[in-house]
């Protein structure tokens, strides 16, 4: 039995090897949540039905709190009913973090399940929770944070307010990344789209765009927030504990990805015609299960 196969096996309630790279686990949290987990080169991939189908109005202050799910669980849309819950995230290597990562990432399955339940269901879906802070206010960013950046290779700035600022790989576009600290964790994020005054409409389609990159995309998920009247979205990836160098090179290449693959896309949406072309040209979304 390898080490991997040993700490899934530990930190579900049921685990079923598939091949020497796939498995199935049984997570249970008062429901029920069968996790396909799979190997890829350095990530382990986490992919499960979470059984609800919301309506098409409700993605919206869905994707608003997305940003409360633990660590790299995300919102996903796949095909006309699919709405999935995933986790992708780096390894680390055999004796290193690989159990405490493991775990909390088992563990942010069954919360994001329990949480998804509550917000389908509850009038409270869209209010908002802010991102725990420092003791101090979020003012100081450790030290270890930013030699993290360097160790893996990426050059970062500190603004004032101490938040640090990395220059993400993004082609033509100069994209930067905000890194900072949340909770005892770390949040890495990208804006990549700004409307003053989106509709309802507008709004629905960007939702729509952002589950199914959620679904494309590795390590990264999407963030949708209110500013003022208007709202902005892009990518983030947040650990729940002090990132080592290589989760911080994979979060940033991560959102380096993102930039390059949705940005232009994204301000696209802003023009009403396209975003009504990319709503009819998509599959139709019929919730169709009990409950959603």
């Amino acid at each position: 039995m390898s080490m991997l196969d040993k700490h899934l096996s530990r930190f579900s309630q049921e685990c079923r090897q598939l091949d020497a790279d796939r498995w199935r686990l049984t997570l249970t949290n008062g429901t029920a949540l069968t996790v396909s987990a799979r190997r890829d080169e350095d990530f382990l991939l986490l992919d499960a039905d979470s059984g609800l189908c919301p309506a098409p109005e409700r993605l919206v202050p869905l994707l608003e709190r997305s940003h409360e799910l633990p660590a790299a669980v995300k919102f996903a849309l796949r095909g006309s009913t699919a709405f999935r819950l995933r986790a992708e995230f780096p390894l680390p290597e055999e004796g290193g973090d690989a159990a405490l990562r493991i775990r909390e990432h088992l563990e942010g399955m069954r919360d994001a399940l329990h949480r998804l339940h509550g917000w389908v269901s509850s009038e409270a879906v869209g209010s908002e929770v802010a991102c725990p802070q420092l003791e101090s206010g979020g003012q100081a960013i450790p030290g270890g944070l930013a030699e993290a950046l360097k160790e893996a290779g990426w050059e970062s700035h500190e603004r004032p307010g101490g938040t640090l600022l990395a220059d993400l790989e993004t082609g033509r576009h100069f994209l930067q990344a905000e890194v900072e600290q949340c909770g005892v964790g770390t949040r890495f994020r990208v804006t990549l789209y700004r409307h003053e005054s989106a509709g309802d409409a507008a709004q629905q389609v960007l939702s729509l765009y952002l589950l199914e990159a959620n679904a494309a995309l590795r390590y990264a998920r999407a963030f949708l927030r209110r500013e003022g009247d208007g709202v902005a979205a892009g990518f983030e990836v947040r650990t729940e504990s002090p990132p080592s160098a290589a989760e911080a090179g994979h979060a940033l290449a991560a959102l380096s990805v993102a930039g390059r693959e949705c940005a232009r896309e994204m301000e696209v949406l802003k023009d009403g015609v396209v975003a009504g072309i990319y709503r009819s040209a998509r599959l139709p979304f019929h919730p169709q299960r009990k409950g959603a």
